[in-house]
């Protein structure tokens, strides 16, 4: 078998590998509820914030990883661009309904941003957000990281398989709500509406561990050293992925997408999403 052959064999099986280096910025969207039962207060507090999450760790300017358990690192957000939500495909802005507010664990404290939102209705609620520009010193250039999280409420599926429209997204192919640990997630990566085909993507577990319970809204895991690694999958041909949970808790994806210049530079694109995955044998 040639090399492209032995490359499409390899992406198109979607092969799970581990890379040391893999320390992603992740642009998360995190609500206090993913799901809203009958009874159950329809009032969300979303926060969103630039970090590393299963970690927190960050290169310093030598190149070398720094942190660990005991000193995570998030980044400062530029102020967002766009950040809203859809729901049964109504659109509302909420950009200058955000606060912001200082993310702190440990003796990290960066700039993020925060709003309550009352879902009201039914069905999925898409929340979304078009970020700022983040320039990494260590990449000598800018990140932009679309990012959307799903809401959904009295279990009635209305927006999760519609795009958003954003320059990038995942959308998602498999129900995200409900997810249980041994699923399979299937999504496809789109970058100008269109599926990205050998995409990079990164995955990770949300884990309040390294933040000291500056997350209380998720859950703990120890990993080894607390400097495990995210785990990376590459799209196949027709940008297609898929991941199977190992634990409950809050997971991201992020797809590494090519951008144009910004401001002279370099730019990468991302393509964030989060949801929450339950395990059975852990509800009451």
């Amino acid at each position: 078998m040639n090399r492209m052959g032995k490359l499409t064999t390899l992406v198109t099986a979607v092969v799970l590998v581990m890379s040391l280096a893999a320390f992603a910025h992740y642009q998360l969207i995190l609500p206090s509820d993913d799901f809203l039962a009958d009874g159950d207060s329809r009032d969300l507090l979303i926060q969103l914030i630039f970090t590393h999450p299963t970690g927190a760790i960050h290169a310093d300017d030598s190149g070398h990883h720094a942190g660990g358990e005991g000193d995570p690192t998030s980044m400062d957000m530029a102020a967002p661009v766009e950040f809203g939500v859809v729901n049964k495909g109504n659109r509302i802005n909420l950009t200058d309904q955000l606060e912001a507010f200082k993310f702190e664990h440990g003796d990290i404290s960066v700039d993020a941003y925060q709003i309550e939102y009352r879902a009201r209705g039914l069905g999925d609620f898409i929340f979304y957000l078009a970020p700022g520009p983040y320039f990494d010193p260590i990449e000598d250039g800018y990140i932009t990281q679309y990012s959307k999280t799903i809401v959904n409420a009295g279990g009635l599926p209305t927006d999760w398989n519609e795009p958003v429209g954003l320059k990038a997204e995942i959308l998602p192919l498999t129900a995200p709500s409900p997810l249980w640990v041994g699923n399979v997630f299937t999504g496809v990566v789109l970058m100008d509406g269109e599926p990205v085909p050998y995409a990079e993507i990164e995955v990770e577990f949300v884990n309040s561990t390294p933040f000291k319970g500056a997350l209380p809204s998720v859950a703990a895991q120890d990993l080894p050293g607390g400097e495990f690694p995210g785990q990376q999958i590459i799209t196949d041909a027709n940008g297609v992925f898929s991941y199977s949970f190992p634990w409950s808790g809050w997971w991201g994806f992020v797809a590494l997408l090519e951008g144009p210049d910004y401001m002279g530079m370099g730019q990468e694109i991302g393509a964030c999403l989060t949801f929450k995955v339950y395990d059975i044998n852990e509800l009451p």
